[in-house]
C-alpha cells in the first residue's frame, strides 16, 4: 500500500472562524487522524512553522456524519495550512 498522509486524503475549507481540514478518503481510520491532531496541541510536530503556530487559537478534531474531520480556528489563511499539510509525515 503506498503511503499517504494527512494532504493526500483531505480538503481545506475556509470558516468564518479558520479551516477545516476534511478527511475525504473514508478508508483513513479516524484515530490517526487524532493522533496528528494530539501531536499538534501537544507541541510534538514541526508541521507549521512558529509564526503560524502563535495564530491558532483553537485545534480539535471531530467527525460529523462519519466524517472525519480536523478545525482550526485562528487568523490562517488555506496556504499557511496546505504548507504545514505539506510537511506531515505521519502515515494514514
Amino acid at each position: 500500500m503506498e503511503k499517504r498522509t494527512i494532504k493526500d486524503v483531505s480538503e481545506i475549507k475556509k470558516t468564518d472562524e479558520g479551516v477545516v481540514i476534511e478527511v475525504v478518503d473514508n478508508t483513513v481510520k479516524a484515530e490517526k487522524v487524532k493522533e496528528i491532531v494530539e501531536n499538534c496541541q501537544t507541541g510534538k510536530c514541526d508541521c507549521m512553522p512558529e509564526e503560524v503556530k502563535q495564530k491558532v487559537i483553537f485545534m480539535d478534531f471531530k467527525t460529523d456524519n462519519g466524517k472525519v474531520a480536523i478545525e482550526i480556528k485562528g487568523d490562517l489563511t488555506e496556504e499557511e495550512i496546505k504548507e504545514a499539510m505539506s510537511r506531515s509525515k505521519k502515515e494514514l
